[in-house]
């Protein structure tokens, strides 16, 4: 897979988030919202966006999950390792280069259990190494949308803010892309129907992911 990696540093020595990191896939589709952090050791890291949600761990703690993460061992291990190579040898941009002219993209889509303007939630998969979580179809007052993960923030006036932490770059991207999910979408939706509402459903415990 081909990708570019570019790193803005933070200048606050005492903070142990380092810099933010964006990563784009392709030119076709981007990640933000990385951060690296140092432990107290000062050792660096790699932390992928999360949030928290309603559920909760043995001990009572609430439980976090990642909008986005690699999903096999080598790739994790390659996309951190230069992500932390584009951090300390100062580079404005890293760009990996595979070999592949284009990336390979999947979809599934399942039922929403908890939310009933969400007409159906699933999951991006990117080249069968990285998945994003939580993307949904929504239904709106002009028709259903797409709409990507998304995280809140309070602006100056007091208001909530949203943005999207991942997102097509390119239109012949994003257009391929929404096309099939809402493809998978709509077919989630004859199945429920076919069945009397008993689609299968997935648990992906972000009650608490907002939208817009």
């Amino acid at each position: 897979m081909n990708y570019s990696i570019k790193v803005n540093k933070l200048e606050k020595e005492n903070w142990s988030t380092k810099a933010f990191v964006s990563v784009v896939f392709e030119e076709s589709f981007k990640l933000t919202d990385i951060t690296i952090r140092e432990t107290k050791n000062g050792e660096t890291f790699v932390a992928m966006p999360g949030y928290k949600t309603s559920k909760k761990d043995e001990q009572g703690n609430p439980v976090y999950k990642n909008y986005f993460y690699p999903t096999t061992a080598e790739f994790r291990k390659e996309l951190y390792d230069n992500i932390i190579k584009a951090y300390e040898s100062n580079a404005k941009e890293l760009n990996i280069t595979s070999g592949k002219d284009k990336v390979s993209v999947s979809v599934a889509m399942y039922p929403c259990n908890f939310n009933e303007k969400i007409e159906s939630i699933g999951k991006i998969y990117i080249d069968k190494c990285f998945v994003i979580d939580g993307v949904r179809v929504i239904e709106g007052e002009k028709g259903s949308f797409v709409a990507m993960p998304t995280k809140t923030t309070e602006g100056k006036d007091g208001k909530t803010e949203y943005s999207e932490v991942c997102y097509p770059v390119t239109k012949e991207f994003r257009e391929q892309l929404y096309g099939e999910i809402m493809k998978k979408s709509n077919e989630v939706k004859a199945q429920k129907n076919d069945i009397g509402g008993l689609a299968q459903e997935r648990d992906f415990g972000d009650e608490r992911l907002p939208f817009r």
